[in-house]
């Protein structure tokens, strides 16, 4: 029975080493769609995303989410409310309190960055036989929810 279960934790760790390098490989594709829009920074991005999927949020929510200290935050939110990517709205329930929101602009900025990293994440499912992309893709849905459930927890 120790056997099976370390020889399991054995395949585990190399499953997840397998996964690390596809999500790697996905990055550099975002890293790519990144440079090829010279509009924002990696944390930029990173500031942008986490206001797209949670927002409205607050500044301390930014800073929670991204693991910043809420001095960075501020400074990586004021940039990019200047560049006209995040709108800054005080609430009419709580006065007190500043939402942060993304712009049309920012969602322009977003989108356009979604079909580049989309374009060059096609051209790989393109290189790869339609059974391997087929599976890929059913067990990264399968991850994805997983994963879902886990950070629930």
């Amino acid at each position: 029975m120790a056997q099976a279960n370390s020889s399991r934790v054995i395949d585990t760790v190399s499953d997840a080493e397998v996964v690390e390098q596809a999500s790697l490989a996905l990055f550099e594709l975002t890293l790519k769609a990144l440079s090829a829009s010279r509009q924002l920074s990696v944390l930029q991005l990173r500031v942008l995303l986490a206001i797209e999927q949670h927002g409205p949020v607050n500044l301390g929510d930014v800073a929670d989410q991204l693991d910043l200290s809420k001095p960075s935050a501020s400074r990586l939110v004021a940039r990019l409310v200047d560049d006209g990517l995040i709108l800054r709205r005080i609430p009419e329930t709580d006065r007190r309190q500043v939402e942060l929101a993304v712009s049309a602009k920012g969602r322009r900025v977003l989108g356009s960055l979604h079909r580049g990293r989309q374009r060059k994440i096609g051209d790989v499912l393109d290189a790869m036989s339609p059974d391997s992309s087929e599976a890929l893709i059913q067990g990264l849905l399968s991850f994805a929810e997983a994963a879902t459930t886990t950070a629930r927890r």
